[in-house]
């Protein structure tokens, strides 16, 4: 059971990506953005959940909504940004990469809201002695695939003087 669900997690990016033709590039930076989210102000956000006195949301479901969300979001809001059938095929590095690091830090928070002990796994502790090359593959794959694109300057759309 808790293969299957790590399985998911490092597809679930890469499918959508595949599908939605999103740009997964910037879908691993939000992802990146949430865990930073999640690690700096997690705590801050439970307290605040913890006073609204909202008895079905816990810590872990607060922080895996701030880690999943914002990867989530991108890849749906760039629907159709990839065009290229070789830019959606590279597209998958970082997707991939992205679902490595989402099943790696989510993975923990699985253990109390699906009483499995995911944690326990074979394979979730690969993945979390991969975390830094997975990190470092995904920010590599990510920034190549943006700066490729390149740079569009804002056209000026003022008359042009004769001299």
């Amino acid at each position: 059971m808790a293969d299957a669900l790590l399985a998911v997690l490092i597809l679930f990016p890469a499918v959508l990506t595949f599908f939605l033709k999103s740009n997964a590039a910037l879908g691993f930076l939000a992802l990146c953005g949430g865990f930073a989210a999640t690690t700096l102000s997690g705590s801050d956000i439970d307290h605040l959940v913890g006073q609204t006195r909202i008895t079905s949301l816990t810590s872990n479901n607060v922080d895996l909504a701030l880690l999943a969300a914002p990867l989530l979001f991108t890849l749906i809001l760039t629907f159709r940004s990839v065009s290229s059938k070789n830019g959606r095929y590279f597209s998958l590095i970082p997707a991939l990469c992205a679902g490595g690091l989402l099943a790696a830090v989510a993975g923990p928070m699985f253990n109390d809201m699906l009483q499995t002990s995911v944690t326990d796994s074979a394979f979730w502790n690969h993945l979390k002695d991969a975390q830094s090359y997975i990190v470092g593959a995904g920010l590599f794959s990510s920034l190549l695939i943006i700066w490729s694109g390149g740079f569009r300057h804002a056209k000026s759309h003022g008359k042009r003087h004769k001299k």
